[in-house]
C-alpha cells in the first residue's frame, strides 16, 4: 500500500498492510532540530517546505496525511481575526490576548470574521496557496488542513478562568459567543480547503481545553458544536479530533460528534480505547511525548511501541503516534525507533 491508501484503510477502521507510524512533529521538534527561534519557524514558509519534503517525503511517508502536507500557523488564527491581540515573546510561539472582557456587551460585537480579510487568517490562506502551489513540484500535494475547535477558540476569546466560572454561573450568555466561535472555524476551514484546490485528505481540529470540564459541560459546550463544525466539513474529507489533555472522561462521546478518528492522550490505555471506541472511531497516539520519546533511549522506546502495536493493531483503525507534538530536544534516534517498530511489529498476515 502506498501512504495514502493505508491512511484511508486505517480511517475506515480497516487493516492495511501494517500499521502506519506517524510521530507529530511540529513547530517545538522542528525549531529545534534547524536550531531557529519559533518565530522563524511560523514566518519562514521555505523552512516548512523544507521539513516537510525531508520528513513526509524522504523519511516519514506515513506522515503524508498525518500530520499532513499543510501549512504551520500556530494557535492563535482563529482568535486574530476576532480581534484578539497576538502577542509573541521571544523564543515563544504567539499567544492571544482576550477580547472579550464582559460578555454582556463585549459579545455583541463580536462578528463572524472574513477569513481573506480579518486577523492572521489570510496570511495563513496565502500560505496554504503558495504550499498547493510549490508541492507539486516535488511530486506532492497539500493533503491536510489544520484549525482550533470552537471550545479552544472561545477560550482564548475569553481566557480561561472567566470562562470556566460563566459557564457554571451564566451559561446562557457563553453560548451565542460558542456559536460565533463555531461558525468562524466553519467559514475559516472552508477556505483553507478552496485555497489548495480541495486536495484535502483530512482535517483536524484541536480540543484541548475541552478535557478540563466535566461530561456534561464538555457536551453543552464543546461536543454540541464540534458536531455543528463536522457536519459543515468539506464532503469526503476524513475529519480528526485532537486533544493531547486528559481525555479518559469524554473519549465515549467523541463518536457522537461525527468525527472519524481520534488523536489523544496517554492517560487512556490503547487496549481500553478501542474496547470502548474502537469500533465506531480510528485511533491516533498515544505516547507521552515527555517520557520514553524525550528522555528513553531507542531500545526504551522500541519496546514501548511494541505494547502499544500489540494493543492497537488487531482489526486495523490504528496509527502509532504520540499523544502531542514532540518537543524539542527530542532524540531523532528515538523518532526513527518508533518508526521502525512498525515494520517488525505492525505487519498484518
Amino acid at each position: 500500500m502506498n501512504p495514502k491508501e493505508r491512511f484511508l484503510t486505517i480511517m475506515r477502521r480497516e487493516e492495511p498492510d501494517r500499521v502506519a507510524a506517524c510521530p507529530w512533529l511540529t513547530s517545538a521538534f522542528y525549531s529545534n532540530y534547524y536550531q531557529i527561534d519559533p518565530g522563524e519557524w511560523y514566518r519562514d514558509r521555505e523552512i516548512q517546505l523544507r521539513a516537510m519534503l525531508e520528513f513526509y517525503g524522504e523519511r516519514y511517508p506515513d506522515m503524508q496525511y498525518f500530520p499532513g502536507f499543510r501549512a504551520s500557523s500556530g494557535s492563535t488564527i482563529e482568535a486574530s481575526a476576532l480581534g484578539c491581540e497576538i502577542v509573541t515573546l521571544p523564543g515563544q510561539t504567539p499567544h492571544a490576548n482576550p477580547v472579550v472582557h464582559d460578555l454582556g456587551t463585549d459579545v455583541a460585537r463580536l462578528r463572524v470574521p472574513d477569513p481573506e480579510k480579518d486577523g492572521r487568517m489570510p496570511m495563513v490562506l496565502e500560505h496554504f496557496a503558495w504550499l498547493a502551489d510549490r508541492l507539486p513540484q516535488y511530486g506532492y500535494e497539500v493533503t491536510a488542513g489544520f484549525l482550533h475547535g470552537p471550545f479552544d477558540v472561545a477560550l482564548l476569546l475569553r481566557g480561561a478562568t472567566d470562562l470556566m466560572v460563566e459557564m457554571m454561573l451564566r451559561p446562557q450568555d457563553v453560548h451565542p459567543m460558542m456559536e460565533i466561535a463555531t461558525e468562524t472555524c466553519i467559514q475559516y476551514i472552508r477556505k483553507q480547503y478552496e485555497a489548495v484546490g480541495g486536495t484535502m485528505t483530512q482535517i483536524m481540529f484541536s480540543d484541548d481545553s475541552g478535557a478540563q470540564l466535566s461530561p456534561e459541560l464538555w457536551w453543552a459546550f464543546s461536543g454540541q458544536y464540534i458536531k455543528k463544525l463536522v457536519e459543515a466539513m468539506p464532503e469526503g474529507v476524513v475529519v480528526l479530533a485532537h486533544n493531547c489533555d486528559r481525555v479518559n472522561h469524554i473519549l465515549d462521546m467523541y463518536p457522537d460528534t461525527g468525527v472519524d478518528g481520534i488523536h489523544f492522550a496517554p492517560d487512556v490505555d490503547i487496549a481500553d480505547a478501542k474496547a470502548r471506541v474502537g469500533d465506531r472511531l480510528a485511533l491516533i497516539g498515544n505516547m507521552a511525548q515527555l517520557d520514553t520519546l524525550l528522555g528513553g533511549t531507542p531500545e526504551e522506546v522500541d519496546a514501548e511501541c511494541k505494547e502499544m502495536i500489540e494493543k492497537g493493531k488487531p482489526g486495523g483503525g490504528f496509527i502509532l503516534s504520540a499523544s502531542g507534538c514532540l518537543s524539542g530536544g527530542t532524540p531523532i534516534e528515538n523518532v526513527e525507533a518508533m518508526v521502525r517498530s512498525v515494520e517488525k511489529y505492525g505487519r498484518y498476515e
